[in-house]
């Protein structure tokens, strides 16, 4: 994988163009430079995080170990809905590229086409309509916005195309484009945006050349789609699209006419996400409604408290820094539950706190009692809405609608992927303990090459290297042996081998006649097993 620099910074993999089993997919180099269809396995893999942990950790002082429960915040769980997102945004980037190919006699023509949009001021309506989208609505807290994160990781946002099967090809592709609902409910206001965002990817000067150009909206959204059709836009996204839900219904309406529009005319597919208040304004649009279950529809509820709450927190609950280690219990994960209500990011948090106050109050153990206390002093600000989720007070939760999914049975037809309820769990579970021997086998890998005495950064990237080229390494001594081959055959490796290297220090000592024992315990390396005493 060749990666280069823009003039802008920002970084662009060269295309990797791969074979296509798919035969909609075949000769179509923006979808050849895409990454594999991932398999559910490796999808749990590349999305799962598992910060860095030792047990060791714990008998840190009280300062150092409340920075360390800072890390339960990089923690992230694959769970069945993130297979089904990854999957739909998989297959929705791949379909909106199927009607654009760059080497197809219909490429050229489009931009003509959209030219003459432009001269004429509006979009051509007589356009087949192949444009996709998919609504993702969850409540505040589930973790929508971290969950998108990890997987656009997975595509490389930038693609440079130089040549194409000998053939020269300049192009950029911009896989993805992530703009906000704006407050106002402004058409205009989004253009901009969009070509704020492109300017600062493709270091372009779209924003600057047109934001004090006083066209008309009918003017801008013609040179917006030539715009997302010169860069090969994969996928838009809309964000926060419950902001429509403050502004007047003429503006949403607008919106959502537009975005019909814009995929309709140049074939990208559109990506709404926002939490339930979102429902009112896309409900209150039939068509926008019907066209938005081409994709499918993910409705985004808090964790049931079943198999799948219990593999969430049993991976979370490793990450414990107080000095009495309290293993997960059935009780303990239902008292968690029952304050957090199922929502993620409050568990999380609720669980860095417990730990911070058992720290503060020098009980150094997590109990019943002590998350309780905790999450009625420090959740003050959301115990209203949660005190009305435990309750079940459906007819109070509607001033909460963040927080809950109404039943929109009768309003969406959801495309659901059917997979084996077990099969899923099995294969979750699998993944998070083939991550954590993994992370376990890098750390004593780099432990043991430290007491060789190659620098803790250069051991890690030797032996993370030797670990991604053949994942089906487990004997750490074997992970030892072949970074420490690759550190030696690398001659500026070597030089970086630091002073307490054991072969160096065991020889000193020799050479001053000092038993190898005595040479170590006054390097450092070992302490004495017992106390010296006078005993005379």
């Amino acid at each position: 994988m060749k990666i280069i620099e823009l003039v802008n910074g920002t970084k662009a993999q060269v295309a990797d163009y791969r074979e296509q089993e798919i035969l909609e997919y075949k000769g179509n180099p923006l979808i050849e430079a895409l990454p594999p269809i991932y398999s559910q396995e490796e999808v749990i893999d590349r999305l799962s995080m598992y910060p860095p942990y030792n047990k060791e950790e714990r008998y840190l002082n009280d300062h150092q170990r409340v920075h360390l429960i800072s890390r339960l915040l990089q923690y992230f769980q694959a769970i069945p809905i993130h297979l089904r997102i990854e999957s739909s945004i998989s297959r929705l980037i791949r379909t909106g590229y199927t009607y654009r190919n760059p080497v197809s006699s219909t490429y050229a023509q489009s931009f003509v086409d959209n030219w003459n949009n432009i001269q004429n001021k509006s979009f051509d309506k007589s356009i087949i309509q192949t444009g996709q989208t998919l609504s993702i609505l969850g409540v505040s807290g589930v973790g929508k916005t971290r969950t998108l994160q990890r997987i656009l990781q997975t595509i490389p946002q930038v693609i440079s195309h130089v040549t194409y099967k000998g053939k020269a090809l300049n192009h950029y592709q911009v896989t993805y484009l992530k703009i906000e609902t704006p407050f106002d409910g402004s058409v205009k206001t989004i253009i901009y945006d969009f070509m704020y965002q492109v300017d600062l990817l493709l270091g372009s000067n779209y924003f600057n050349r047109y934001v004090n150009s006083h066209l008309s909206k009918s003017q801008l959204m013609p040179i917006m789609a030539q715009i997302a059709k010169s860069i090969n836009l994969g996928m838009l996204f809309l964000d926060e699209l419950q902001h429509l839900k403050g502004i007047k219904n003429s503006r949403s309406s607008q919106i959502l006419n537009f975005f019909t529009a814009l995929i309709n005319t140049i074939n990208i597919p559109l990506i709404m996400v926002g939490t339930p208040k979102a429902m009112d304004v896309l409900q209150s649009q039939f068509r926008q409604a019907r066209r938005s279950t081409n994709m499918g529809n993910i409705m985004w509820d808090r964790f049931e408290n079943d198999a799948i709450w219990d593999l969430f927190v049993s991976g979370m609950w490793k990450y414990q820094w107080t000095k009495e280690d309290v293993p997960i219990t059935e009780e303990i994960s239902s008292i968690l539950y029952y304050e957090s209500q199922g929502i993620a990011d409050i568990a999380i948090k609720l669980y860095m706190m417990v730990q911070l106050r058992a720290i503060s109050n020098g009980k150094e153990k997590i109990t019943s009692t002590l998350i309780k206390q905790v999450a009625q002093e420090e959740l003050k600000m959301v115990q209203p809405m949660l005190n009305t989720l435990k309750s079940e007070d459906y007819s109070k939760l509607a001033k909460y609608d963040d927080l809950m999914l109404p039943n929109i049975e009768d309003y969406i037809e959801q495309e659901r992927i059917i997979v084996d309820q077990k099969q899923v769990m099995n294969s979750l579970q699998e993944g998070a303990k083939r991550k954590n021997e993994e992370v376990q086998l890098i750390d004593d890998a780099v432990f043991r090459l430290g007491m060789l005495g190659f620098k803790n950064d250069i051991a890690v990237n030797a032996v993370q290297k030797v670990v991604s080229e053949n994942n089906q390494i487990r004997d750490v001594s074997q992970v030892v042996k072949d970074a420490f081959l690759l550190l030696n055959n690398d001659g500026k490796s070597t030089d970086k081998i630091i002073s307490n290297d054991l072969r160096t220090i065991i020889k000193k000592g020799k050479e001053q006649q000092i038993t190898v024992y005595q040479t170590l315990l006054d390097a450092g390396v070992i302490k004495q097993d017992y106390p010296e005493r006078d005993v005379s």
